[in-house]
């Protein structure tokens, strides 16, 4: 049957389609859980790219940067799950400045040690190749490491308090997790 519809209407015919009959699905199934998870904390509210690091040079605190697309289904579950989490934002406030970029703005510019780009082409230099990236930086702009994907609250508390506390200086994330444990 399948491929009879495949023949009948091109490809990226049922390619829209088929995103079409995902979005309601997708939005009902997370309904709910957003509508939990804003009770517990409010939304962030992301300031840019450039806000995050003339913050942290004030504070001379650590940098997240969230990489983010606003037609990604797992960044709106980061949003709604993670990142709105009391004590996971309790955290991230008193720790770090946030930042946000935008995957898919290609028109814009952004500075960034000396180089004016894109916020798709900063995005892809710091090694953010899809949707959601966290991303870690020192208040100076040095890369410290990166996070692929979508990661379940626990998992992501698990790496902000590693990075956080800057346990990554000084011990590997495995013996991080064991100290955390005894």
């Amino acid at each position: 049957m399948r491929l009879r519809i495949q023949h009948i209407f091109p490809v990226s015919a049922i390619a829209l389609i088929s995103v079409m009959l995902a979005q309601p699905l997708f939005a009902q199934a997370t309904e709910g859980v957003t509508q939990t998870a804003q009770e517990l904390a409010p939304q962030i509210e992301w300031p840019g790219f450039n806000d995050a690091f003339t913050a942290a040079i004030e504070s001379e605190k650590l940098v997240v940067i969230d990489v983010w697309s606003p037609t990604c289904g797992w960044c709106r579950k980061q949003q709604a799950e993670v990142y709105t989490q009391p004590d996971l934002q309790r955290f991230l406030f008193d720790n770090f400045e946030l930042g946000r970029i935008n995957l898919d703005v290609t028109d814009d510019t952004l500075t960034f040690r000396g180089y004016t780009l894109s916020s798709q082409m900063l995005a892809g230099g710091l090694g953010a190749t899809g949707t959601p990236t966290t991303i870690f930086m020192e208040p100076d702009g040095a890369y410290i490491t990166r996070l692929q994907g979508y990661h379940a609250y626990e998992d992501f508390y698990d790496v902000l308090r590693f990075i956080g506390t800057e346990s990554f200086r000084d011990m590997s994330f495995e013996d991080f997790l064991k100290t955390e444990e005894e």
